[in-house]
């Protein structure tokens, strides 16, 4: 491995622990509106790592109307809002250690993400790690959310970082699909999902948190000298 490599981060399950909530908010849904939980939990994780527009249409097609979705979207944003104000934002354990040790050894740091731009930002300032990314992209970004791996090879090319040099730390399906398009080393820190066997074979590393992470990083750059 280079040493001028750079590391790109997926926020949602990876940066912060917010895949949980609403994980627990649809659940919940599920409940009032007597749909089988079991149902829910595998449309949710159905959409984990894609653009809010390929969400909506996952959503209704499995809900089966728009107003199933939009009164669920409802639902569950407010639950989150709600979460938020009474928690503030959870942040993944390791999460400051990585950044401040990828920040010390000026190894250029990104963020793409497939939630929107602004929300990011709004997110990872309220979390206090917003000054660690050298480049922030929203799905909104890209014509081509994941499991395309156009934001990918953007946050690269902003990063101007060759993109077989580029570790990409990710948790969903849809993330690690993208990371390997790109032709990057994909490192899965599972949160809601456990990778299968196709997954696994994306992988550079399947690691249990960002602290094993930042050992495998740290390997990999003495190794290089």
């Amino acid at each position: 491995m280079s040493s001028d490599i750079a590391v790109i981060f997926d926020m949602d399950g990876v940066l912060l622990d917010t895949e949980m909530i609403y994980m627990k908010a649809w659940e919940e849904r599920a409940r009032q509106t007597l749909l089988d939980v079991d149902f829910v939990r595998d449309m949710v994780l159905a959409c984990t790592g894609t653009t809010s527009a390929m969400t909506k249409e996952i959503m209704i097609q499995r809900l089966g109307s728009i107003e199933a979705y939009e009164e669920g979207v409802t639902y569950t944003r407010n639950y989150f809002h709600k979460y938020i104000n009474d928690n503030g934002i959870p942040v993944k354990k390791y999460v400051r250690d990585i950044l401040q040790y990828l920040n010390s050894n000026n190894i250029p740091t990104g963020l793409a993400s497939s939630t929107k731009e602004a929300i990011v930002r709004q997110e990872i300032s309220e979390a206090g790690i917003i000054d660690y990314f050298t480049v922030i992209l929203g799905g909104d970004n890209v014509v081509n959310g994941k499991p395309a791996p156009d934001i990918f090879l953007d946050c690269a090319s902003k990063l101007k970082a060759d993109p077989k040099n580029c570790y990409v730390i990710e948790d969903s399906f849809n993330g690690i699909r993208a990371a390997y398009a790109a032709g990057m080393h994909p490192i899965m820190v599972p949160d809601l999902r456990q990778p299968d066997d196709e997954i696994r074979s994306y992988c550079d590393a399947v690691l249990p948190d960002l602290n094993e992470v930042m050992a495998f990083i740290r390997s990999k750059l003495k190794s290089d000298q």
